[in-house]
């Protein structure tokens, strides 16, 4: 048996320290998680998506759109709001335990993310309630790019396995 009380194969799978739904509470802040919206990440994106806009990668397109270069799809920023990436800042490295089942997610986004932003994410743990046995959590992310514009706020609900 390890730390987290399993065996030393599942710490060899985490890699770092679990977070426990016992120590969560209501108004915990994640670090900070930045990332930078770049050519490539789009391309990835909208190619798994299947999305061929050219909103997102012809910048005259863009510009004729009023937009000063290619944006990125609204939602590319769901990519960073799973748990694992929200505690992604932490040092030691602490992540959420193996099991955990995503249950809920919603957003609201009030600009466009250009290519060339860099994203800023800020956490907070807004609910922390049991339900038929069940451990949810729900954290709210706001997004904001470099000029401090507020890019998106979305709010995921995961069941935490332990």
């Amino acid at each position: 048996m390890n730390e987290h009380g399993g065996s030393a194969r599942q710490n060899e799978y985490s890699k770092g320290k679990w977070l426990l739904y016992d120590d969560i509470f209501v108004g915990m802040e994640f670090p900070t998680v930045k990332f930078t919206i770049t050519e490539e990440l789009v391309k990835k994106y909208c190619k798994a998506m299947g999305d061929d806009n050219p909103l997102y990668y012809d910048s005259e397109y863009a510009k004729n759109l009023g937009f000063s270069r290619p944006i990125a799809p609204s939602t590319i920023v769901c990519i960073y709001a799973i748990p694992s990436a929200l505690l992604s800042g932490y040092k030691p490295k602490i992540i959420p335990p193996p099991g955990n089942i995503h249950f809920r997610q919603e957003y609201e986004f009030f600009n466009a993310a250009q290519t060339g932003d860099i994203i800023s994410i800020f956490s907070t743990v807004i609910n922390k309630e049991i339900l038929h046995m069940k451990r949810f959590v729900t954290i709210e992310s706001l997004y904001f790019n470099q000029h401090e514009k507020k890019i998106a706020c979305g709010k995921i609900t995961p069941i935490w396995s332990k």
